[in-house]
């Protein structure tokens, strides 16, 4: 994602199925491993990337519109336009991200 319509066109398909919005940085060692994790699971999920040092003004977009403290590498679960769950870190693992998005599908 690189500009306010990108959120806008995110935010929208969280209406039709869960997404993921990875923020995360190009520097970052716990950055590197988040991305790992995501972009194993970006078969299986719908993902949204940002990198903040190319974004920071995106960045601070989603975290208002979402209501969730930036973080950086963060991973956002969004279903329906707002935020279900957040990761950081280490939280961000494959396995997480598919299950939260797949309970929204066991909720159904």
């Amino acid at each position: 994602m690189n500009s306010p319509q990108d959120l806008d066109a995110a935010l929208q398909a969280s209406h039709e199925q869960p997404i993921v919005i990875f923020k995360h940085s190009n520097n970052c060692p716990f950055s590197a491993r988040a991305q790992e994790q995501v972009a194993n699971s970006k078969h299986d999920l719908e993902i949204y990337g940002i990198v903040v040092q190319y974004a920071k003004e995106l960045s601070t977009a989603i975290a208002d519109r979402l209501e969730v403290k930036h973080a950086s590498p963060q991973a956002i679960v969004v279903k329906d336009g707002k935020a279900a769950a957040h990761y950081w870190r280490s939280e961000i693992q494959e396995e997480t991200l598919k299950e939260k998005v797949a309970s929204f599908g066991e909720a159904s």
